[in-house]
């Protein structure tokens, strides 16, 4: 049995009955063939589909991958571990060394990022065919 949802969905399709009609020269109507309202489109001149991902949703392209975003983005994240290795986990070692691998942790994350947003960029390239 059809939700209620369902049904009034249903009895949407049917509340409006209507055709379309033009007049001729006497005045009395005359019903046009839909054909004649809306033309085919030409099949020559389809559009390449666009590539799609898991959800059927078009792949959005990312960037391409650049040192300077990189730095900004590492720069970003290093930061972040830097303050967390130095000032919210004091237990750990003596604070040179803290500071340390803090400064390693900041200097890897900018290569990292440059790597992954190069991986995302060749992956979307051989999607879509691009080269």
């Amino acid at each position: 049995m059809p939700s209620r949802k369902q049904r009034r969905r249903r009895d949407k399709t049917f509340r409006h009955e209507y055709g379309f009609v033009t007049y001729d020269e006497e005045g009395h109507e005359v019903e046009v063939d839909p054909a004649e309202i809306r033309p085919e489109k030409a099949k020559t001149e389809r559009a390449k589909p666009k590539p799609t991902g898991r959800g059927g949703r078009p792949l959005r392209e990312p960037p391409a991958p650049s040192w300077r975003r990189s730095l900004r983005r590492g720069g970003i994240w290093g930061g972040l571990m830097f303050v967390v290795l130095v000032f919210f986990l004091p237990g750990t070692g003596s604070p040179a060394s803290r500071v340390l691998v803090g400064l390693l942790y900041a200097g890897a994350f900018v290569p990292l990022t440059y790597w992954i947003d190069r991986l995302a960029y060749r992956n979307y390239l051989r999607r879509t065919g691009k080269s």
